[in-house]
This record gives structure tokens, sequence and C-alpha cells, in this order.
């Protein structure tokens, strides 16, 4: 290859490399990139950078590509999509899909979101790349939730409609925060960080921290709780038990991880006391009213109303579902309220994807979540620290909001999910360790 076939391959490369960490800082801007057009302008530009990479291939004669096994259940519902919309049936509705528009562009979506996990795996694949991007992230999340702790005092300046900075939904917002917390943390008890920046990334962590509380999402601080003991019971003596070099034992694994419960609870506790904890006591004092379902049948509007509706809907369309996407349509056949208010999601993304691509996908999603945990526990075996750290941090963030998944619907919401599928890269991927 000549020298100037040489420089444009690595100017390309760093474009692209470019190019995914601006998806990172700019997909949550426009109100998370949850509107058709926001959604369009990420897939069109992930479409953009796949053009690129080919460009790329045709320079260097070769693709260098990372395969990983969770490809395979993120095509596989890709299939269902399709399969979804094709006119198998007769009749009113010919398709498995209630509406095929939306399951259409649901299916363009996943698409888009396939070509980020292999551009983010085949591009971060080296240590110094995998640090900066985490260091964006991490960043990223303090300056959004800075932003929300802000607008809560004084005002919204550019985002109208969101409730907690860009975000229009603070539970999203709060979902988002929990992965950023889950990296510092990762970095922080996984003794990755050099001393005179520990100040730094703990003030970080409380700065997520007290976002999430101020943003009163009940499923956000069951999250957050829910990360810093996964580092503490779960991370932390994998960590120790891989690190040959180190001579704590039994004592040292304890008192970490007591550390690990200790700096957690230090950054709830910390938070509620910077930003107060209202919103969060009043939120908390209405789960039981809603449990009880007080109100009459037609103005009920509480997810365990949503969530009995939805499983209506599932022991009706067992196997392939509604369609992905379509389930708003499908929705208002099983809606035991007046109709009053749009249902547009479960609030819980399991019961979402059986709802929307039925046992099939419910399967499909049980098999990405084992080869998930499979390979970053695998990963965190790396005698590296740093690179364990982030293995561990990334991992503590895609479990927090896998929790937070239970009670919300953060997966579908275009700069959540983002993050989430950055995090798993670097959960799972092992690096080239050449520098970028």
């Amino acid at each position: 290859m000549s020298a100037r076939g040489k420089r444009r391959q690595v100017i390309l490369d760093k474009i692209i490399y470019i190019g995914l960490l601006l998806l990172l800082i700019l997909t949550p801007i426009p109100y998370g990139s949850v509107e058709p057009w926001s959604t369009a302008l990420w897939e069109i530009s992930i479409f953009a950078l796949m053009l690129l990479w080919g460009l790329k291939a045709l320079i260097d004669g070769r693709i260098s590509i990372t395969l990983s096994p969770l490809l395979l259940p993120m095509v596989a519902l890709l299939v269902v999509a399709t399969v979804q919309i094709l006119p198998l049936e007769s009749g009113a509705r010919p398709t498995i899909s209630f509406d095929v528009y939306a399951t259409t562009l649901t299916g363009i979506k996943l698409l888009a979101s396939i070509c980020f996990f292999l551009l983010f795996s085949s591009f971060v694949n080296t240590d110094e790349r995998r640090k900066i991007a985490v260091r964006v992230i991490i960043g990223v999340c303090v300056a959004i939730a800075l932003i929300g702790i802000g607008q809560s005092y004084i005002g919204k300046a550019l985002w109208q409609r969101g409730t907690f900075g860009p975000f229009v939904n603070r539970n999203h917002f709060a979902g988002f925060l929990v992965m950023g917390v889950g990296l510092a943390g990762g970095l922080i008890v996984g003794r990755s960080v050099r001393k005179e920046l520990i100040a730094l990334y703990a003030s970080c962590l409380i700065a997520m921290s007290a976002g999430i509380v101020l943003s009163a999402s009940r499923g956000g601080l069951l999250a957050l709780a829910a990360e810093i003991f996964f580092l503490a019971i779960i991370a932390i003596p994998i960590f120790l038990s891989r690190n040959r070099d180190d001579d704590e034992g039994r004592l040292g694994i304890l008192l970490r991880a007591g550390g690990a419960l200790v700096l957690g609870a230090a950054a709830i506790i910390g938070s509620m006391y910077l930003v107060g904890s209202e919103g969060l006591v009043q939120n908390i004092s209405q789960t039981s009213s809603e449990l009880e379902e007080q109100q009459p049948a037609s103005e009920r509007f509480s997810r365990t109303n949503i969530w009995g509706a939805t499983a209506k809907m599932i022991e009706d369309h067992p196997w392939l579902g509604v369609g992905l996407g379509a389930y708003q349509f499908a929705y208002t056949r099983y809606d035991p309220s007046s109709g009053a208010q749009r249902v547009e999601q479960s609030h819980n993304d399991y019961l979402q994807i059986v709802a929307d691509a039925g046992i099939v996908g419910g399967i499909i999603a049980l098999v990405f979540m084992i080869i998930f945990f499979w390979r970053s526990f695998a990963a965190a075996r790396t005698r590296d620290r740093r690179r364990r750290s982030i293995v561990l941090g990334a991992l503590a963030g895609c479990f927090a909001i896998a929790v937070h998944s239970f009670v919300e619907f953060n997966l579908q919401v275009t700069s959540n999910s983002q993050l989430f599928l950055a995090l798993v890269v670097l959960a799972t991927e092992k690096s080239n360790n050449q520098d970028g």
C-alpha cells in the first residue's frame, strides 16, 4: 500500500472513531433522540459511518471486523421483525404486526443499533481508545446530571419540554445516569484511578447520584442501590481473586467490599443532603396507593394496570407477539381505563419484548443476557487492572439498567439504548493492545 493510501486509512479510522464518540455526546441532546426526526438523524449518522467503514475497507483491500456472539440474538430479533411485516395471513390484518409501518421503523432502528454495536466493537478496540471512551461517557453523564440539577433551581433555558436535562421523562434521565455511575464506581473500587484523581471521580459519582435523587425516580434509586451492592458483593471479589500480584486475602476482600458499600451509601446520602429528597419521598409514598388501586377501573392508569393489560395481550399473541414497535396500537384493545391517557409502552422492557415479539422474542432476549454475563465475567479475569476495572464498571452499569428495566422502558430510548450497547462492548470485548 502506498504512503497516501496508509494516510487515508489512518484518517478514516480516526474519523469513524471520533464519530462514535460524538454520537455518545450528541445523541442525548435532542430530548434523548426519541422524536422521529432525531431518531432518523441518529440512524443516518450511523449508516454514514458504515459507508466510511466500507470506503476504508476498499482502501485497505480487506475489512477488519470484530464479531461477537451477542450479534446473533440481535440479528435474530431483526429476522423476527421482518417476519412480522410479511403478508402471511388473510383478512383485515394480513400481517402479524398490528402496524406494519411502526414495525418497519423499529426494524430500521434495530439495524442501526446492530451497526453501532459493530462499529463500536471494531473501532473502540484498544486500551487507549477504551479509556477515552470511558472518560467521554462519564463526562457526558456528569454534564447531563449538572444540567438537570441546574434546571431544578434556576429554570429551563434550552430544553423547555425536558423534565430533567434533555430528557422528557425523569426516569430516563435517571436511567442514563445510573450507567455512568457504574463506570465511575468501577474505576474507583477497581483501583485503576490515580490517587490524585480519586477525588475528581468521587465528585463525578456524587453529582450523578444527586441527579438521580433529585429526579425522584423510584426505579432509578432502586437501580442505583442494586448497582452499589453489585459492585461490592460480586465485582470486588472477582477483581481481587484474579489479582495475582496482590497480597490481600479474604480480609482484604471484605474490607474493600465494605468500602464500596460505604462509598455508595455516602454518595446516596450525600446527594440527598445536597439536593434534598422531598420529591423522592413523595413518589415512594405513592407506591402503596398505586398498588391498592383505589381509583375506579375507568380511571386507573398505573404500571400495575398496564402490566395486567400487557399480560392479556401476550396471552392472545403468545408466539410472535403484536409486532415490534406496534405495542401502542394493540394496547387499545386491552386498556382497562377510559383511554384518556395514551399508553405507548408497557413500562417494563421484559414484558414489552414478549408482547412485541412473543415467546420467541423473550427467548432471544434471554439468550442475549446469558451471553452478555458469560462474556463479561470471562473478560473480567484479565490481569490488566485498568481493563478489568472498565469491564466491571461497564458490567455494573448494564446490571443497573437491567434492574431499572423492570419498571421502565429505558432500552427503547435511543440515547439510553446506545449507551447500553456501548457498555456492553466495553464489558465483553478484549482490547488488541495497540494505540489508536
